[in-house]
C-alpha cells in the first residue's frame, strides 16, 4: 500500500512547476530588490489578517470534528500555530503603519482569499489526511517565501526582527510538523481515505497559494 511519504513525494513532483512559480513570484522578488512600497506591505498585512483569522477558525472546527489521535493533536498544534501567527502579524501591521482599525476595515482582494476559503471547505467536508497532505505539500514554498521576506525587510524597510516575527514563524524548522503530518496521512490511508482525494486537496491548495501571490497588490 502507498504510504504517506511516497504519496507526498509523488504529489510534490507533479506540482513542481507550480512550486517554482510560487518561489519565483514577482512580489517577493520586488521586495528583495527594494522596489516594493510600504503600501504593498500594508496590503500583505491586510490580506494575511483575513487569511490567518479564517484558517484559525477552520482549525478550531477541525479540532472539534476529529477527537481521535493522531489527528487531534496535529490539528490542535496547527490551531496554536495560527494563534501565534495572528499575534505576530499584528506587530508587522503596526510596524508598516496599519493600525488596528485600518486592519479591521481593510478590503481584501478576491484572489488572495481563495486559499483560506478552500481551507474552510476542507474544515467542513475534508478529512485530517486531506488537510495534512495539502498543507505538507504547501509548506516548503510558503516557508521559503516567508524566509526571504524576513531576510529582506530589515534592509529594504528597516524593520526590526520583532516586526518580522510573523515571517520567521513560518520559516522556522519544520521537521516535527512534517513527521506529524505524515503520521496523520498514514492513519487516514489506513482508514480508507483515497490517495486521489489527498492529491486533489494538495493540488488545489497549491494553486490557491500561487493565486495569493499573483493577486497581491504591488
Amino acid at each position: 500500500m502507498l504510504d504517506a511519504q511516497q504519496l507526498c513525494a509523488g504529489v510534490r513532483q507533479d506540482l513542481v512547476d507550480v512550486e517554482e512559480r510560487i518561489r519565483g513570484n514577482p512580489w517577493v522578488a520586488e521586495l528583495e530588490a527594494g522596489r516594493l512600497s510600504t503600501e504593498a506591505l500594508r496590503a500583505f498585512a491586510g490580506e494575511q489578517h483575513q487569511v490567518i483569522a479564517s484558517d484559525l477558525r477552520s482549525f478550531e472546527v477541525l479540532t472539534q470534528r476529529f477527537t481521535a489521535e493522531p489527528a487531534h493533536d496535529y490539528l490542535a498544534s496547527m490551531t496554536g500555530g495560527e494563534r501565534v501567527a495572528l499575534q505576530a502579524l499584528g506587530a508587522f501591521a503596526t510596524a508598516v503603519g496599519l493600525d488596528s482599525p485600518a486592519l479591521q476595515s481593510y478590503e481584501p482582494v478576491s484572489g488572495c482569499q481563495a486559499y483560506p476559503s478552500y481551507v474552510a471547505r476542507l474544515a467542513r467536508d475534508g478529512t485530517p489526511a486531506e488537510v495534512a497532505g495539502a498543507l505538507l505539500v504547501n509548506l516548503d514554498a510558503w516557508g521559503s517565501c516567508c524566509a526571504r521576506i524576513a531576510d529582506a525587510l530589515p534592509d529594504t524597510h528597516q524593520l526590526a526582527p520583532q516586526d518580522c516575527a510573523f515571517f520567521a514563524h513560518f520559516a522556522g524548522p519544520t521537521t516535527e510538523l512534517e513527521r506529524s503530518s505524515l503520521e496523520v496521512i498514514d492513519a487516514g490511508l489506513a482508514q480508507g481515505v483515497e490517495p486521489a482525494s489527498i492529491k486533489r486537496a494538495a493540488r488545489l491548495l497549491q494553486a490557491y497559494e500561487l493565486l495569493f501571490w499573483e493577486s497581491l497588490p504591488r
